[in-house]
């Protein structure tokens, strides 16, 4: 396995997504279950799930069993690195 292949995403790439950063911006109030999030941004779970396995390895999310729910909670310190470039500019 190459080195790159164990590296976190591009977190530019990650956070493109439209649905991603409203997952972001949700989570940023409250953490959320999948089912919460599909419900609030009214799409399936297994789509949520597919964007929060994006996000988590980015390093965005952390996600946390909880009986048979996972929760997911937002970690904003990889943020650092978009607000640095924003205003490098």
């Amino acid at each position: 396995m190459s080195p790159n292949h164990l590296a976190a995403p591009d977190i530019f790439t990650v956070i493109g997504d439209a649905r991603r950063r409203r997952i972001l911006e949700l989570l940023a109030v409250k953490e959320r279950s999948v089912g919460a999030l599909a419900t609030e941004l009214d799409i399936a779970q297994p789509s949520v799930t597919q964007h929060l396995t994006a996000l988590r390895d980015a390093r965005l999310v952390t996600v946390e069993k909880r009986g048979t729910s996972s929760i997911y909670r937002l970690v904003r310190e990889p943020l650092h690195e978009v607000t640095a470039w924003i205003d490098s500019l």
